[in-house]
């Protein structure tokens, strides 16, 4: 009996995507005798319990054996139920039914991995669900002529499967209505432009003129204009008008869905996920609830953007979106996520839940949003196309000597936040809310404190590898507002006055949809590259030819010195340390 349970584990197939390769047998949930008597239901159960003891011995069995096969744990009060004596009794086809229920209490419980057992709709009964919902299984044990029959049975939940058929049905039936609404219409199409429109057309034409008679004058006028208009769009649309009417459909649909996922981002997705899978309604529901996940949270800041902005005018825009294409595109290359743009500020995430993420791969991704940084502020100095700002009159009278250049600072920071729609029913917003948001833009705004380029919170140094934590400097501890405990910060040493403009080849390229086709495959490539298990993101950081000449000015005694003058900081020898 044991066995048998264990093999049909309830709280083992409980997980969607495990449910989908297991028979329809997977979910047991009741156990109980069958008898026409009530005694001999009483009776039967009372001898066909499982004693505790037995359960729990048989469940250290399993956890010693480690079956491959099944899936050995379940809650501990689900264990003792099954120990308790079968006492529950649930009347079945004018049956005596005597047993009991794993699924009795609504429950949530953590399964120890990070899972959660959780049942949400309790069922003390089998006849608690609906007469779909549930299949039973009975066990021959005795002669059918024996005049006091009692049999086995055992009940599976067949929710799941009733609710995939529901779902099929409803799309065999949402296919045949738009079979019909497509092929009435087709039908339908040459009535309506020959007889239906022109008929429209004409009435609307007597009722102006009826009116206004006046009008009549100049409604020949706007005539002849549309059809001269009509004229010269059939001369230059004659040769693409076989194919153009069959794609544009299909155009637009594309079109709508890269404005919805730019608009919207990752923050976005289950807002446009959600809104699409309604299809019982028109209606729009952008304010779903919110998704906790952990995150890796960078803050890049465009330094004297004020400034900028006073100078560049309109043209601050084409500035911003300037260092937004690289910005995004590095923290993209990186397998991060661009979510908020507030003028100088940019807002970047790396999602560390919501994955299947091994202890490693979360240590690539957090190496990753440090090197991506990196990369950032290399390839802002080394960018030809914003090096041109440092030659413009107004900046360099605002902005004295070296000062005069493209430059951002950053911060990162690992916690959690709440991913959803911020707003209204006018207008939304996909982002990100969390006291830890606030600490990774306090975090930014302490390079201006220590005068450097780049902070790294604690937290993520603990998430790094070894080797790239190692290239971080310890530089202070300090209480954060947001946080209660002390938090570390650590610096990547980065000077950019060494970096030399990359020389721009003028030359033109033709964006068409073939080469935007060809670049997003070139960079997907070089995405899925650095996410295979032969590339090392410490290798990355050590050879790229900008970092290495960035950190040149960065020795080895500078980097002891400091070190021995930080640790005299911190046990409060001031005059030493200085």
């Amino acid at each position: 009996l044991l066995q048998y349970i264990y093999y049909h584990n309830w709280y083992g197939g409980f997980d969607e995507e495990a449910s989908l390769l297991h028979n329809e047998l997977t979910f047991f949930f009741w156990v109980g005798i069958e008898a026409e008597s009530e005694d001999v239901a009483i009776e039967m159960a009372e001898l066909a319990r499982v004693r505790s003891s037995t359960v729990l011995a048989y469940a250290a069995d399993v956890q010693r054996q480690n079956y491959p096969d099944w899936n050995l744990r379940m809650p501990a009060r689900v264990l003792t139920t099954l120990g308790s004596p079968w006492s529950k009794s649930c009347p079945i086809d004018d049956l005596f039914t005597r047993g009991l229920s794993l699924i009795a209490e609504e429950m949530e419980e953590s399964d120890g991995e990070g899972g959660t057992w959780k049942v949400s709709y309790a069922v003390p009964c089998p006849e608690d669900l609906r007469k779909s919902e549930w299949t039973r299984i009975l066990a021959a044990l005795r002669s059918p002529d024996d005049p006091q029959v009692w049999r086995l049975a055992f009940y599976f939940d067949q929710r799941m499967v009733a609710q995939s058929e529901a779902i099929y049905g409803l799309l065999t039936i949402l296919y045949v209505c738009i079979s019909l609404v497509v092929a009435s219409l087709f039908f339908s199409r040459d009535a309506n432009v020959l007889v239906l429109l022109p008929v429209e057309n004409m009435i609307s034409k007597v009722e102006a003129i009826r009116d206004n008679p006046l009008y009549a004058m100049k409604m020949a006028d706007e005539e002849f204009k549309t059809e001269e208009m009509k004229k010269d769009r059939l001369r230059a649309q004659e040769k693409q008008r076989s194919w153009w009417l069959e794609l544009i459909l299909e155009k637009t649909i594309i079109k709508l869905g890269s404005l919805l996922a730019l608009g919207f981002g990752e923050a976005g997705a289950s807002i446009i996920e959600l809104n699409m899978l309604g299809a019982d309604t028109a209606g729009v529901d952008a304010m779903v609830d919110g998704i906790r996940t952990d995150c890796i949270l960078g803050v890049c800041r465009i330094c004297d953007f004020s400034i900028a902005t006073e100078v560049l005018q309109e043209k601050v825009m084409t500035f911003v979106n300037q260092v937004a294409e690289i910005v995004h595109g590095v923290v993209d290359e990186f397998h991060g996520a661009a979510n908020k743009n507030n003028g100088d500020t940019f807002l970047v995430i790396w999602r560390t839940s919501a994955l299947d993420l091994t202890p490693a791969q979360v240590a690539k991704i957090a190496d990753m949003s440090l090197l991506a940084f990196c990369r950032i502020l290399c390839a802002v100095h080394r960018s030809p196309v914003l090096a041109r700002y440092r030659g413009h009159p107004g900046l360099q009278q605002r902005l004295k000597g070296d000062k005069c250049r493209v430059h951002l600072t950053g911060g990162l920071h690992f916690g959690w936040a709440i991913e959803g729609a911020i707003g209204s029913e006018f207008k939304i917003d996909a982002s990100y809310l969390s006291p830890n948001v606030s600490i990774a833009e306090s975090i930014e705004r302490g390079t201006r404190v220590y005068g450097v380029s780049l902070l790294v919170a604690e937290s993520v140094i603990n998430l790094c590898s070894p080797g790239m934590a190692s290239e971080c400097r310890l530089i202070d501890c300090v209480v954060i507002t947001g946080q209660q405990d002390p938090m570390k910060l650590y610096v990547v040493d980065l000077d950019h006055r060494g970096l030399a403009v990359e020389i721009s080849i003028e030359q033109r390229v033709y964006w068409t949809s073939r080469v935007r086709f060809k670049a997003r495959q070139h960079l997907e490539d070089d995405k899925r590259e650095k996410w295979s298990d032969e590339v090392h993101m410490l290798d990355l950081f050590n050879h790229d030819e900008g970092l290495t000449i960035m950190r040149s000015p960065y020795s080895l005694e500078f980097l002891q010195i400091f070190k021995m003058g930080y640790y005299n900081y911190y046990e409060g020898e001031w005059q030493v340390a200085k």
